[in-house]
């Protein structure tokens, strides 16, 4: 069984080789000078500026929120051209199969998935799109996609 919170060095080199930095040393409670600099370069990168808008957007208006886990499973059955299982989302994401199954709760009480057995084997769970989540994922493409704009007027006008 996956231990669900446990961050390996795998993922932590991953991570570091993504932002071109290594973690910082110390005691993780507080950031030095340098890397007070360091943060504020990384907060300008336009693609964390991009994300925080759109997450920024979607927290303000009406509706349920989305924890990150859930948001990162809805992405990944939307933008994934295969039919994803709950064992491949497990897989994918480094958690357990329950709780994917925890999420997967939370998407289909918001009708952003459903789940269906798999005819040719009834052990496996289909996550399947809905039309719901269709809508849901154009919108969040929009709001990425206005806040991409906005993002390139103001560094043009800053040009």
């Amino acid at each position: 069984m996956m231990n669900k919170t446990a961050f390996t060095p795998t993922r932590t080199a991953k991570v570091s080789a993504v932002i071109g930095q290594e973690a910082p040393a110390g005691d993780g409670q507080h950031a030095g000078a340098g890397d007070s600099r360091a943060l504020r370069a990384l907060a300008t990168d336009p693609r964390i500026v991009v994300l925080h808008g759109t997450l920024l957007s979607l927290v303000r208006r009406d509706g349920r929120d989305l924890t990150a886990r859930q948001l990162t499973a809805f992405l990944s059955v939307y933008m994934d051209e295969h039919t994803h299982t709950v064992s491949s989302l497990a897989e994918l994401l480094h958690i357990s199969r329950p709780g994917v199954t925890r999420i997967m709760d939370r998407l289909v009480q918001f009708d952003l998935v459903s789940r269906e057995e798999d005819r040719e084997d009834r052990r496996r769970v289909l996550v399947r799109r809905t039309t719901r989540g269709a809508a849901f994922f154009r919108e969040l493409v929009g709001i990425a996609r206005v806040v991409a704009a906005e993002q390139d007027s103001q560094q043009a006008a800053v040009a």
